[in-house]
């Protein structure tokens, strides 16, 4: 090979490189999100999230108190000297409690797609079981508890009675109630004088030792209790909690907002219900500045968006028992803020973490993996 054919041929070497080389162009990390509404096939090419609404819930715990007048209620004075004894039975219910908190629900007006080449961060997003975005590079943890709904069984009136009591035959014999009290009576005064008979080591037969001690002590106490509360009468509790959602909507009005109402004789009832008081739930919106866009109209290239997000809006709940506040909790709502997009650069690197709110949206933390 001579000298022109090593130099033609070195050239040609050179050449088919380059043509290598320039075909095998850099494919750049791209990332562009857009409404879902503003797609013209959401259905493939992409990733698709979407951003909550935010749910109130509301805890209620009623107790309800029933109290039962006891047969020799009349003689409690006269036979035992008590007073402020239950003399008329009755059922109450009473509100002992609410809590106010908040949980998000997947809001189908606030859909988006992720559309992305190379190697980005938006290829590992975080998401609920609805759907609803956590994050990007950092792992949803569904913590959702489902309690079994046990069902309460609530005593009634009719289901107390003083059948427990053992009445001895002197006091079955009697033919007057007056006799039955004042035999009643006598029995806790011999049960007195057992126990401090027995405290002192008079008793003849004391226990044998000090576990059947206690035992002898605990069942004299419990049978003066029985025998007392034919007189003094009985007092029975239950609780039971009862729970109502709301999902907030910017285009209502929560001035009174009657969440369900009160009976005491029935407690919680529907909020048609005319039999009960209502219970409201009051919202108080606080005033937010919205981010301006200051975009120029038409610009040469349109810009891209990135990750959507909230910044929610807060409000003040209170929940209100006809006029007299019974709750009161300041929340972030997803639905009464704005949402806004960062820059796609920060997901067309690699390694971006970034966090999520799945309740109402807010951006928690964007950082990098460690």
């Amino acid at each position: 090979m001579n000298f022109i054919q090593k130099k033609t041929f070195a050239f040609l070497l050179i050449l088919s490189i380059s043509t290598v080389a320039f075909s095998q162009k850099k494919v750049y990390n791209q990332v562009e999100v857009k409404p879902s509404s503003e797609v013209a096939n959401a259905t493939s090419q992409s990733l698709s999230y979407l951003l909550p609404k935010t749910v109130i819930k509301v805890d209620i715990e009623m107790e309800k108190v029933i109290k039962k007048a006891g047969p020799y209620y009349r003689y409690s004075q006269r036979s035992l000297n008590l007073n402020n004894v239950i003399t008329k039975d009755s059922e109450e219910w009473i509100i002992k409690n609410v809590h106010i908190s908040t949980s998000g629900v997947a809001d189908e007006e606030k859909r988006y797609n992720v559309f992305s080449k190379g190697t980005t961060s938006v290829n590992h997003l975080s998401l609920t079981p609805e759907g609803t975005l956590a994050g990007i590079n950092a792992p949803y943890v569904y913590s959702k508890k489902y309690a079994k709904k046990e069902s309460i069984e609530i005593p009634q009136l009719e289901d107390i009675s003083f059948d427990n009591v053992a009445l001895n035959e002197e006091l079955l014999y009697k033919t007057s109630t007056a006799a039955m009290a004042q035999e009643a009576a006598n029995m806790v005064y011999r049960l007195r004088t057992t126990r401090t008979e027995l405290l002192s080591g008079e008793l003849e037969n004391l226990p044998p030792d000090g576990e059947a001690y206690k035992m002898v002590l605990t069942e004299i106490a419990q049978q003066e209790k029985d025998f007392v509360s034919l007189f003094a009468g009985k007092t029975v509790t239950a609780t039971k909690t009862e729970s109502f959602e709301v999902i907030p909507d910017p285009l209502s009005s929560y001035a009174n907002f009657v969440l369900c109402r009160f009976n005491q004789q029935k407690g919680l009832v529907d909020a048609m219900d005319i039999t009960g008081t209502p219970i409201y739930l009051k919202m108080d919106i606080e005033k937010h500045k919205v981010l301006e866009n200051k975009a120029t109209p038409n610009p040469k290239e349109p810009l891209k968006n990135g990750l959507f997000y909230n910044i929610p809006g807060k409000a003040v709940v209170n929940i209100v028992d006809k006029n007299a506040p019974i709750a009161s909790q300041k929340v972030s709502l997803a639905q009464y803020g704005q949402v806004i997009s960062m820059s796609p650069a920060i997901l067309e690197k690699e390694g971006v973490v970034i966090k999520v709110c799945p309740v109402t949206g807010a951006l928690l933390s964007v950082g990098s993996e460690e």
